[in-house]
């Protein structure tokens, strides 16, 4: 995909009739607090917001990934790869609207959002209590994949420190 493939994509992604809204409110908003602040800000909104979509868990990791992209299909949002690998559970989120909905200077703090909704979603499932999801830092490049980890929490986190 083309960096104007992408370009297009994206400008797709989020209605026009509330582009300008959110990303003003993107710019103000982000002047109120500190990132640690704004991302917990998010995350708990994505709390919220989990308990309104109808999440059916899984008992499959196929299962699980597909439940989660029927949610993220009929809204929008893109789509989840659910990988597991050795230590962790990785989520790749493709194609979320949050950059086009707030901007890309936003992309720091608002990926909490997916992070807050994702943690509930395994929580509901009955995660184990020593496990944490959390955004994985690191560029995503030109495609905007937002990674998230759930994993066993004893490093440091790039975003809130020790945990």
């Amino acid at each position: 995909m083309s960096k104007n493939d992408l370009q297009y994509y994206e400008s797709q992604q989020c209605s026009l009739q509330w582009r300008a809204f959110l990303n003003a409110f993107s710019a103000e908003f982000s002047t109120k607090g500190d990132l640690k602040d704004l991302r917990l800000f998010m995350h708990q909104l994505g709390r919220n917001m989990a308990q309104n979509l109808g999440f059916q868990g899984g008992d499959s990791l196929q299962l699980l990934e597909d439940n989660m992209n029927a949610i993220w299909g009929r809204m929008h949002w893109g789509w989840v790869e659910v990988n597991e690998e050795a230590e962790a559970l990785v989520l790749l989120h493709h194609a979320s609207p949050l950059k086009a909905a707030f901007g890309e200077q936003s992309l720091i703090w608002t990926p909490a959002l997916l992070e807050g909704i994702y943690a509930s979603w395994f929580e509901g499932m009955g995660m184990d209590p020593s496990l944490r999801l959390q955004q994985k830092a690191g560029d995503s490049g030109i495609a905007q994949v937002l990674v998230f980890e759930l994993k066993r929490q004893v490093e440091e986190s790039p975003f809130f420190g020790r945990r």
